[in-house]
């Protein structure tokens, strides 16, 4: 299936984890980690088509270790 939009959201799917029901990501902000929940539409196994939860130019963590939690400072962005 191929799919293709011009206005979508992407992030790179090593950025998402899975939290309660659904699918999340390290926000940045202001320097800082927060979880966001996020709804994904299509995926292929490389980037993930983000519907709701970020908005273009958001800053996500890629490969959040388990020392990343809510709040925790962020560097190097």
């Amino acid at each position: 299936m191929v799919w293709e939009s011009a206005d979508t959201v992407n992030v790179p799917e090593g950025a998402l984890f899975r939290r309660d029901d659904g699918w999340a990501t390290f926000l940045v902000s202001g320097g800082r980690a927060s979880v966001r929940r996020v709804k994904l539409g299509h995926r292929n196994g490389e980037v993930a088509e983000v519907v709701e939860g970020l908005a273009a130019g958001d800053v996500v963590v890629l490969h959040p270790s388990d020392k990343v939690v809510e709040g925790a400072k962020v560097v190097g962005y």
